[in-house]
Order: C-alpha cells, then structure tokens, then sequence
C-alpha cells in the first residue's frame, strides 16, 4: 500500500502564512510546515501549544543558584575561611555581597547551559543526525506545508490552488521489500521549479532560472533566458501577467518549457537522463 504526502512550496513568508490560514479554516491537518528562519505568526497560526521552556529555565537557574550558595559556602566558610584584607568573617550572611558575582555567574551558567540541551533533547537533534527537511530549499528561499493525512486528494487540490502557491509536490512512498544483494535508489526523486536569480539588474530586472534538485543535497539552477520584472511573475501559475507587454510571446516559451520539464523528469525517472545533464533536454532548442 502506498503512502502518499502533499508539499505545498511557497516563495515567500506572507503567503506561507495566509496559506496556513486558509488550508486550517477549510479543515485540512497540517502536518508540519518548514521554513528557512522563524515566521512571525505562524505558531498561532499552527495553533501550536505555548513553549515551555522558560518553566525549565527558571528550575534549571533554581539548580544553579542552589549549586552556587553551596559550593561557596563551603569552600569559603566550612573548608578553608581565609582571612581577607584584615577583615575576617566567617559566617555565609557576613560574606554575602562578596559571594554575589559566583552565585549570579552560576545561576545563568546553568540556566543556559540546561536550555540548550533541553532544547536539542526535546527535538531529537544531536551531532551528525541526518537533515529531516523534505527539499534542500526550505534552508534557503522556499516554505514548504507538509500534509500527510487527506481522505480526499482532488479536493485537498483545489483547496491547495487557492493560495497562491509556487509548487506542488505528491510524494509517494512505496514500501521496501529487501531483497539480497539489491541497493535501494533513494535520490529517484527529482524536483524541477522555477527561481528568480538573486541578483537584479540595474532596471530592477531579474533572469528567471530553473531549479533543479535531487534528493537532498544535489542542487544546480540554469537560466532560461528569460528577463523580466517579479512583478509580472504568478508564481501559482508559473506565468507572466497579461500586463507584461510580451506576456504571449514569453508564455508560448514558458509552456515548451514545461512540457519538456514534464518529459525530462519522466526521462530521468527511466534512467535515460543524468541529473546533471536533465537541463541540457530541457533548455536546449
């Protein structure tokens, strides 16, 4: 039995946002979302559970303050009292103000410390774990929703079309039955999408590249040698506006595009196309 899962990709926070709304409101689950910094918002959004860690940082400060008041008294009262400056004092309260600096020291060394592993403890990261991300881009430009529970896919679809999405991905996960001596190909999958280069001309212009990503860490992009404003671009429809003046001209070259963007990952699937020349197919007249 298949397993199957929807990406929603997004290029931009805002409509990341608004789409998260709008995907909750019409009843979908969301499974998680991704994003390359934190979205201010989205946890409500998410309706996700206050943290609770700041409850933990003021137990793990209670610890350090604790640690601190007895080591010191120990150290500087019961051990070994010292006579300081001529000034010679041996109970806690009595030295008190001098002891201040340690115990506030080891308060928030503690307090930090504790956090922060608490923190990676909880979200199960620790040195060398393997990236759990679905696409390499959401570390970069792209915000991805990830639903993996639906009863009905044409209409997930159309809820999903409503917003104004830059991709949409159905992954499908098929189970593996081990066979002796036989290696799994786990980077079959191959994602193609359109980008806008980072770098803009002088006249507020950018070339409009295509995104070519395998797997998890195998990524180039190519230019299509197309040049246009961002302001022309739908990125729901991949592509440009009736008020480009050569929106016909442009679009006639966008749809041979994706066409070939469709062949070309059926060609790559099948073994006939290398990743590394699958732009090659699709760009060259």
């Amino acid at each position: 039995m298949s397993n199957k899962h929807v990406h929603a990709i997004y290029d931009d926070d805002d409509k990341l946002l608004s789409a998260v709304k709008h995907l909750r409101s019409s009843g979908v689950s969301i499974k998680d979302v991704f994003t390359p910094f934190p979205v201010h918002g989205l946890d409500h959004a998410l309706d996700l559970k206050p943290t609770r860690i700041a409850i933990a940082a003021f137990i793990y400060g209670c610890i350090g303050l604790t640690t601190a008041i007895l080591m010191i008294n120990y150290i500087m009262i019961v051990d070994w009292p010292q006579n300081i400056g001529g000034k010679p004092s041996f109970s806690f309260m009595e030295n008190l103000p001098a002891f201040v600096p340690v115990i506030f020291e080891l308060t928030v060394f503690f307090a930090g410390h504790l956090m922060v592993i608490t923190f990676y403890m909880r979200s199960s990261l620790w040195p060398f774990k393997k990236a759990e991300n679905p696409i390499p881009e959401t570390t970069d430009d792209k915000f991805l929703i990830q639903i993996t529970s639906f009863k009905d896919q044409k209409k997930l679809m159309s809820i999903i079309k409503q917003t104004d999405y830059h991709n949409i991905d159905i992954i499908e996960h098929q189970p593996v039955v081990a066979e002796p001596n036989k290696l799994v190909n786990e980077s079959s999958q191959v994602s193609v999408g359109f980008v806008f280069h980072s770098r803009k001309y002088s006249d507020g212009s950018s070339n409009l590249r295509i995104q070519f990503t395998k797997g998890r860490g195998s990524q180039y992009a190519k230019n299509t040698g197309i040049r246009i404003f961002r302001k022309y671009w739908s990125s729901s429809k991949n592509v440009v506006s009736t008020k480009h003046p050569e929106h016909e001209k442009i679009n006639k070259q966008l749809e041979n595009i994706k066409s070939k963007i469709i062949t070309g990952k059926e060609k790559f699937k099948s073994g006939v196309i290398s990743f590394d020349r699958l732009h090659n197919y699709i760009l060259d007249n």
